[in-house]
């Protein structure tokens, strides 16, 4: 059985608590279909920079609890890509793996889809 912790962050301004509720539920569905996968944690921050406590308390809590940590990308750890690699060997010395739970191509496609075609209608009403 492999343990499994959630790390969900969302930019502040952007879709808020929501949009990070909205992550954590995405990947926690996704961990749910794996067989032999156990959600054991969930750790989430909104913003950017030093202020992530979700992030520090992933980074302290994971080694001896918790095998993979799910994210729906790499730029969820940070938005550096030094930092990631720094955050992933971290944990990977702890024994502890990174996953990346994005969603796939057709449904980011279909979003894209949705998100033009409510522009339009926007614009419609509008005029």
């Amino acid at each position: 059985m492999w343990r499994v912790a959630i790390y969900g962050r969302e930019a502040p301004g952007r879709a808020g608590r929501a949009g990070l509720d909205r992550q954590v539920n995405n990947l926690a569905a996704q961990i749910a279909r794996q067989p032999g996968w156990q959600h054991v944690a969930t750790y989430g921050d909104q913003g950017f920079g030093v202020g992530r406590p979700g992030l520090s308390r992933l980074v302290a809590e994971a080694p001896g609890r918790v095998d993979l940590v799910a994210v729906d990308g790499y730029g969820r750890l940070s938005p550096n890509r030094r930092e990631q690699s720094a955050l992933a060997a971290q944990l990977g010395g702890a024994g502890v793996r990174v996953v990346v739970l994005g969603a796939s191509p057709g449904r980011r496609l279909a979003r894209m889809v949705a998100n033009l075609a409510l522009a339009d209608m926007i614009g419609d009403a509008a005029r």
